[in-house]
């Protein structure tokens, strides 16, 4: 089940309804839009949405109304992070603060903030996949030991193959000293 919550600005509901159990969020958002600006009427409206609901095709419903003030307040996807630090619009240290505020060329507001419990979460999956290829490392480093007749080059291809897999392979580093593969993290990164 999936309902459209519509409040006021002191969180009373004025408006449930319920949708079917499997609509997308998106698909949920343009009724809620039509519904206020056909029976709500004027005043600044801001939408709240997360990632998944509030997109590009969303947005541009909302500048449909030209009669109406509406707002959004959204997530931004890693990718788009990403496309801004490219481009310049933010720099990569004001995720050290708290809280950050950037006027972007285009006109949005980017408010960052700085989640220490994701931050932390992530960093334990990390960790978690270090272990793994880790471990992976000293099996091969055993059959190297017990099967003379095996490569090097091979366990090593097997290795990377893996942390591509894991999504590591830019922050660690394997190396070979003789017949032993040596695993290691990029402090560089």
């Amino acid at each position: 089940m999936v309902i459209g919550l519509l409040c006021d600005d002191q969180g009373t509901a004025l408006s449930i309804e319920v949708f079917q159990g499997n609509t997308a969020d998106p698909q949920t958002f343009g009724p809620q839009v039509t519904k206020v600006a056909q029976r709500f009427g004027g005043g600044a409206v801001t939408f709240v949405g997360d990632r998944g609901m509030i997109k590009g095709p969303q947005i541009e419903a909302l500048s449909t109304y030209k009669d109406h003030e509406f707002h959004y307040i959204t997530a931004i996807t890693k990718p788009q992070i990403e496309t801004l630090l490219q481009v310049g619009e933010i720099q990569l240290e004001l995720f050290d603060q708290v809280l950050a505020e950037v006027q972007a060329s285009d006109g949005i507001r980017y408010v960052l903030r700085r989640n220490p419990v994701r931050a932390a979460e992530m960093q334990r999956v990390r960790e978690d996949k270090y272990r793994t290829l880790g471990q992976q490392v000293e099996e091969l480093n055993r059959y190297l030991q017990e099967h003379p007749r095996a490569t090097l080059t091979a366990a090593r291809r097997q290795l990377e193959a893996k942390s591509q897999r894991l999504k590591i392979h830019e922050w660690v580093i394997l190396t070979a000293h003789e017949r032993t593969l040596i695993l290691s993290k990029n402090t560089l990164l």
